[in-house]
């Protein structure tokens, strides 16, 4: 595996990005929920994508190991019983793994520099493909569902991400989860007939 190039605090910066927060309260003595919780998924991240150690993570945050260690725990149990959490953290992921990709190793003194300077990033793009009418609830159920998922993604990738942001978030996150569950219901109606 090669040399991740992307810092804790790039991560950092990503996660209170996603959370409408800033980094001085992540890496504050608040213990409040709202500045906890981007802080935990920033602690995890820095360490199951970049490897990390708890050491290095704890003085990033101005906390020590063990604190580093409990985010970490809470963060998987979090993840496995909360699925929209779940995808909220692949989200992360991707997003992070990107910024990875972004970050260009300093030259070496005998590489000259060239080629432009890399571009910004660019919103993302959803298209909607057509889906078929269908008489049939469930099915417009999951339709309308789907529907209102790409709405919210497509004007989630044009919104900045401030506090004011956070709620508009945590709407799409909302809608995905019913979209889970959408498809669950009508995906098990399906392989019973």
């Amino acid at each position: 595996m090669s040399e991740r190039l992307i810092t804790i605090r790039h991560v950092a910066v990503i996660v209170a990005q996603d959370y409408g927060t800033s980094l001085a309260q992540m890496r504050g003595p608040a213990r409040k929920s709202v500045d906890v919780t981007p802080r935990q998924i920033a602690m995890y991240l820095a360490h199951h994508l970049i490897g990390r150690s708890l050491p290095a993570i704890g003085r990033y945050f101005n906390r020590g190991h063990t604190t580093v260690l409990h985010a970490i725990r809470a963060v998987t149990e979090d993840a496995r019983q909360d699925h929209v959490l779940a995808g909220r953290l692949l989200d992360l992921e991707e997003r992070i793994n990107a910024a990875d990709r972004r970050i260009e190793p300093e030259p070496t003194p005998s590489t000259p520099v060239v080629g432009p300077e890399p571009s910004p990033l660019l919103p993302i793009t959803i298209v909607m493909a057509p889906i078929q009418a269908s008489d049939d609830p469930r099915v417009r159920r999951v339709i309308d569902a789907v529907r209102g998922y790409v709405e919210s993604r497509r004007a989630l990738s044009d919104a900045a991400y401030t506090r004011g942001e956070a709620g508009a978030r945590r709407r799409v996150e909302t809608e995905y989860a019913l979209l889970d569950r959408a498809w669950s219901a009508y995906a098990a109606g399906r392989d019973r007939s």
